[in-house]
């Protein structure tokens, strides 16, 4: 160790995670993985994503990257840099493949040893004719996401200035829709895009609740390959996809609502936003924000996702439609967009909140289905089924007589009975019928439990009614009784 004498001090980056939830959302877009050693570059396969180290590292993020090419980056920045609370895990499946680089020669300016590369450089890629890298020189990311090529000073040896020739690898960042909504090989069972979905599961032990694909929803296919994908990921696990309705043609509430009935987002597997967030300046998609707020609100109620994330507040600072045109509009206004199914976002009680306790299906005076009524219902029902399945996968090719059939029948009641009484439910009930376990079922191993669920209903609205009575003026004019 070298001398010391003095006072010394350092800021390390932190240990611990940030706060953690157990409905996890997995994302499908880009990441900056030309930052990432080679070894360590994931494409078409699951992240998991604890805390902002975890995606400086395995992705590449920069606070600074265009989240236009970096859709990902986005999803980073909202979850762990947001100032209400910073909130994960999540996953992340980057289809942006480094293979696609190509190799070129660019010419970099050298001033005092040090260069910058602003385009994006595989960083295992660089090579400089004459010059060993960790000998002649350095490479390192800049905090916004530049290559700075650092030569080292040798003894007798000049400072490098100048212009440099560099051969090097250069991604481009463009995608298409086939890439997002992916493909499936039947020879070797491999998975891209949103279909890698199904590996989510088996490669991280994390069951997928949400789906989206920010940049992309707005596209119908790709939106139609999220909502295809919500249900039984692995033949197993329910979820629901977070999507959006683009904001480059559609400039109002009239045209969101248009553009959504003829683009076919209606399903109750669905919960689609308008328009975008401003946060910290940078333009946000709601969806984005719309998960994050749903994790947040889910960690308030022990996880358990029967509080709605509208009226939950978000960090912006206002609406746009692209290009610097801002957009307000009033509750009543926020109110045609709901009564839409559309999620929108309206400044209420001094901070932003999102504004729309529905699923995409939800039409006002059509929707008559109570349990896709609310956002809250379907949630609820699509947890209940998977929170069944993560705690009874050990039953599975076990012995079932009566008794073990009444053991499954307590331990669920006794839980239900808790939702309840938590107010999770109004009601919750298991039953073991007989008409729907026949004996054939039963001696193939076939057995069915039916579950009666009564949601809690949320308060969309309330209302005060006041009416005006002559009754004070009577009492405060009576005549006094006469003094004895």
């Amino acid at each position: 160790m070298a001398y010391k004498h003095g006072l010394y001090g350092s800021i390390i980056p932190s240990v611990e995670d940030i706060t953690t939830a157990k409905n996890i959302p997995v994302y499908i877009g880009t990441c900056p993985m030309h930052r990432v050693e080679k070894v360590n570059r994931s494409i078409n396969k699951p992240i998991l994503i604890k805390n902002m180290q975890d995606a400086i590292r395995k992705t590449g993020y920069s606070l600074s990257d265009n989240f236009e090419e970096f859709s990902l980056s986005a999803t980073i920045y909202a979850h762990f840099q947001n100032s209400i609370e910073p909130i994960g895990p999540i996953v992340l499946i980057n289809v942006l493949n480094t293979e696609k680089a190509i190799t070129e020669n660019i010419e970099v300016d050298v001033i005092k040893n040090i260069g910058i590369i602003k385009k994006h450089v595989l960083i295992d890629s660089i090579e400089i004719q004459d010059k060993v890298i960790d000998e002649d020189y350095e490479l390192e990311y800049t905090q916004e996401g530049n290559l700075k090529i650092k030569f080292i000073e040798k003894e007798k040896k000049e400072i490098v200035n100048g212009k440099i020739s560099i051969s090097c690898k250069v991604l481009d960042p463009t995608i298409t829709e086939g890439d997002i909504v992916g493909t499936y090989n039947e020879k070797d069972e491999t998975r891209t895009g949103i279909l890698a979905v199904q590996d989510v599961y088996e490669e991280l032990n994390v069951v997928p609740t949400i789906l989206s694909a920010p940049g992309w929803n707005e596209k119908v296919k790709v939106r139609q390959a999220l909502v295809s994908a919500t249900k039984k990921i692995t033949d197993r696990w329910e979820a629901i996809a977070f999507t959006d309705i683009p904001i480059e043609n559609v400039k109002n509430i009239d045209e969101a609502i248009k553009w959504k009935k003829e683009s076919g987002y209606n399903s109750n597997e669905e919960k689609t936003f308008w328009p975008k967030g401003i946060m910290g300046g940078k333009e946000m998609y709601l969806s984005i924000l719309g998960i994050v707020a749903k994790m947040q609100t889910d960690v308030k109620y022990d996880n358990i996702p029967y509080q709605t994330p509208s009226n939950k507040k978000i960090d912006i600072s206002g609406l746009t439609l692209g290009k610097g045109n801002h957009i307000k509009f009033s509750q009543n206004r926020a109110n045609e967009l709901n009564a839409h199914g559309i999620t929108t976002a309206i400044y209420n009680g001094g901070k932003y909140v999102l504004w729309g306790p529905h699923m995409a299906n939800f039409e006002d005076g059509v929707t008559s289905k109570p349990e896709e009524i609310f956002d809250t219902n379907i949630m609820m029902h699509k947890y209940l089924l998977n929170d069944f399945q993560v705690r009874n996968t050990g039953v599975i090719d076990s012995s079932m007589n009566r008794h073990d059939v009444d053991s499954i029948m307590n331990s669920e009641q006794m839980i239900l009975d808790a939702h309840v009484i938590s107010g999770h439910l109004l009601y919750g009930k298991i039953n073991f019928i007989q008409t729907n376990n026949p004996n054939n079922d039963i001696i193939n191993g076939n057995f069915t439990f039916n579950t009666l669920v009564t949601n809690t209903p949320i308060a969309k609205s309330i209302t005060q009614n006041i009416q005006y009575t002559s009754l004070g003026i009577s009492k405060a004019y009576a005549p006094k009784e006469d003094e004895e």
